[in-house]
This record gives C-alpha cells, structure tokens and sequence, in this order.
C-alpha cells in the first residue's frame, strides 16, 4: 500500500494502468455524492500504478498485485485476466480493511450513501450483490452457469458491485471456491469471474437492491424516471464513453467530456463525440416504450423486493 489505511472500509478497483483514468472519474464521483467519507479509495493492481498530480486530493492508495501465474484453463479468458484478481482483494487487504466494495469502472454514481451501505447487515453472508439484469427479462432466469454443472435455478449475481464482508470472505473460502470451479468445470465458466464467483457461492449472497447496480440503462430507460438509481453500470460494449450513437443518454456522455476536458485535456480526444441532439424517430421511441410494457410487470417484481435499499434481501436457501 502507498499509505497507511485511514478508515476499515475501502472501495477498491482492479485495473491496469489503461485503466486508471476512468478509475478516477469513479473516484470523483462516488467524493461528489459523499462529501463526509469515512472509507478508502484503492486501486488494486499488478501494474505499478502511477496516479497524476490532479487525483492527489482524493487520497488514492495503491496496492501492487502478484500476478497470476498458474491460472487453470487459461484459454478461457482470452488473455484478459484482470478481472480474475478480484478473488485476491480480501486476501490482499484484509489485514486493513474489514469491508470492501469492489466496483466496476464502467459505472456512472447518482447518489446513494456509501457509508451507509457499508454498514448493512449481511448476517454472515460474504457477499451482497444485485441480481443480473436477466432476471428482469426472464422471469424464470436459470443462470447457464447452474444448468451446466446440475444446480437447480437459484440468485445469480451480477459480479460488476461487490460488497465483501472480509471476514466472512476469507472464513467460507470464497478465493478457494471459485478457482475450483475454475479448474473443475470450465465448461461453466461463460462469462469469466463472474461465473466462477456465482458458481463459488451457489446463490448464498446477501441480495442488494438495483439501485446499487442498475443495468438496464440502454434496454429501459423509462424506468428511473420514477426509480431514482444510485449506481448505473454499463453492461453493454458500447460504453458512454466511446458511443455516439445515442443509444444510451446522451448525459452520460457529456459527464465523462466534461472531467476530462477539466483533469486531463489531453485525453479527451479518446473520448466520443457528443452524439446527434436531434429528438429520436417515433420508431425508436415507440421501441422504448414497448420494452417498457413489456417488462413492466418483472421490473415491479424485481424493484418490490427491496423497499429500504440499505437493507439487502437475505436468501433462504444457504445450502
């Protein structure tokens, strides 16, 4: 670590050095929306990170990784292992924090109390995570991953915000059990890390409200009009920052112009153009609001479980 921990807690990001930059725009974000902090910003990497003069009022520690060398069935991942060292960050720094909050960088922060969040009540559980926005397309989703190893239909998380109860992480194994699933069913594994973590806790995580990880930015727009989120992520390729086709609100586009034509002008050439203003065809909006009926009644299903978003639905199955 560069520094010696200030707080027990810490949001914590796995990237490399290409990264860096959109890992900061996070950081300025989640520092916007929680002025009073009372948790660490880390970046966790097996590069040797080297942060510029402008994000040193933010206080970003970095933690320098050992790489991965025998990772099992390495084929599988196409040479982008980066997100594999995400099951070493409780290990790593464990000894510093007792929660983590991994996050994505393809995420876009609109509220939400961090310190609040990392206070919630995960009753021994290592992990809380939101579903996968495939429950809300399907409603009776069974995650390819559980078909293909012979578990029944059970929460699948998506992997992209993590809180980690540190303890409870190191105590159940949870490193172990996903290499081990690595290893002993690759042919489970269909979307990197993230299969190996559900395939890890086969359902037993504490189950966060969508707000923390909204995933249906481009597909249902309509419905945070009146769903306040905290947290977007961009599942899709195409990412705000690099779309200018509008698919996705043009708002998200601008704030990432925005930060770096004021951090680090030099970048915004690698930034998309702001897309065309002109009002969407009646094609496309009617599009819009028929995936809006559509899945309107999933998405009340869904955002029902969770009336208090700082207290996560504890599953009943835990074996």
């Amino acid at each position: 670590m560069t520094n010696d921990p200030t707080n027990d807690c810490a949001v914590v990001f796995v990237c490399d050095q290409s990264h860096v930059r959109f890992t900061l725009f996070m950081i300025w974000q989640i520092c916007h929306h929680n002025p009073a902090r009372k948790f660490d910003f880390v970046i966790y990497s097996p590069d040797e990170i080297v942060l510029p003069d402008w994000a040193a009022p933010w206080g970003v520690q970095t933690y320098r990784a050992k790489p991965l060398v025998d990772v099992p069935k390495r084929a599988l991942f196409n040479g982008m292992e980066i997100p594999l060292y995400r099951f070493g960050v409780a290990r790593d720094l464990g000894a510093r924090y007792r929660r983590i909050l991994y996050m994505d960088t393809d995420m876009m922060v609109e509220g939400g109390d961090f310190n609040r969040l990392f206070e919630m009540d995960l009753q021994g559980l290592p992990i809380a995570g939101a579903l996968d926005v495939l429950f809300i397309r399907n409603a009776r989703f069974w995650a390819d991953e559980y078909n293909r190893v012979g578990l029944s239909a059970r929460p699948f998380m998506n992997a992209g915000l993590q809180l980690i109860d540190v303890q409870a992480y190191l105590d159940q194994e949870v490193e172990r059990l996903a290499w081990t699933a690595i290893r002993e069913t690759p042919h489970a594994i269909v979307n990197s890390d993230q299969s190996a973590l559900n395939l890890a806790l086969k359902g037993r995580f504490a189950e966060l409200s969508p707000k923390w990880n909204w995933q249906e930015n481009g597909r249902l727009p309509l419905v945070t009009l009146r769903y306040p989120v905290f947290v977007r992520h961009f599942i899709a390729r195409q990412k705000p920052n690099r779309d200018s086709s509008g698919r996705t609100d043009a708002r998200f586009n601008l704030a990432y112009r925005e930060f770096f034509a004021r951090h680090d002008p030099d970048f915004l050439a690698q930034i998309a153009h702001p897309c065309d203003p002109s009002p969407m065809s009646f094609r496309d909006a009617a599009g819009l609001v028929w995936r809006h009926l559509r899945h309107a009644e999933m998405c009340r299903t869904i955002l029902g479980r969770h009336p208090d978003p700082y207290k996560p639905r504890i599953p009943a199955m835990r074996r």
